[in-house]
């Protein structure tokens, strides 16, 4: 009985969420929703944390104030459900290849100086990074930048919440200095064609690093 309690206030008060409330609205109290309800206040509190859990609310000194949507806590539980074969790393490039790729129109169109500095700033840190994370990061950094040009806030928002999963198979190679180098070389050419308003040149670029990423996967598989 308490459970079904629990969930009903839940799936009421979401969808009140969805429905009535922006983001920065201040949820009523829990005496308040207690009323509302006929339940207890250990229910409303119960449902209020996996309200938290989903980062559909935080707690503020006024009370739970409505968070900004976001795909954070569903792509974290995917990002633990990933594996870490050698097929989880190829259906990973296959995925950011055709993402990217698809992407490339939008970028064109919609990239300004700020996005072609933060590729910029990116490709610098891996081409002197001291590590093999740090070298990770920054590759994902730029790719996570080329995709913010486009414009698209749920790929953007997608890039966000995958790095941990995106980080960890970008480390592959890393300790080669010269797949590196031919790497933030390619990056180069990938920001050049978006500087020249290439889409073909853009395309070609990204293509024929997505290629070498693949090689160098495989090379670390023999």
């Amino acid at each position: 009985m308490r459970t079904s309690a629990v969930q009903h206030v839940l799936d009421t008060l979401k969808k009140d969420i969805q429905g009535s409330y922006k983001p920065g609205d201040v949820l009523p109290t829990e005496r308040e929703l207690a009323e509302r309800f006929q339940v207890g206040r250990n229910t409303v509190r119960e449902a209020m944390i996996f309200l938290e859990a989903y980062q559909l609310v935080e707690k503020t000194q006024r009370g739970a104030r409505v968070r900004e949507p976001s795909f954070e806590p569903m792509f974290h539980l995917l990002n633990d459900a990933f594996g870490t074969t050698r097929k989880t790393l190829r259906d990973v490039l296959r995925f950011r290849r055709i993402v990217e790729y698809g992407c490339l129109p939008d970028v064109l169109l919609h990239a300004c100086e700020k996005d072609i500095a933060a590729m910029d700033a990116a490709n610098a840190r891996m081409d002197t990074a001291m590590t093999m994370h740090e070298a990770a990061q920054a590759d994902h950094d730029f790719h996570a930048a080329l995709l913010h040009a486009a414009g698209n806030e749920v790929f953007s928002q997608l890039y966000r919440v995958m790095s941990p999963t995106l980080i960890y198979y970008l480390e592959i190679g890393k300790s080669n200095s010269a797949h590196n180098a031919k790497a933030t070389a390619q990056h180069r050419k990938i920001v050049q064609a978006l500087r020249e308003q290439s889409l073909e040149g853009m395309q070609q670029a990204l293509l024929e690093h997505f290629a070498h990423s693949e090689d160098v996967s495989s090379a670390e598989e023999r």
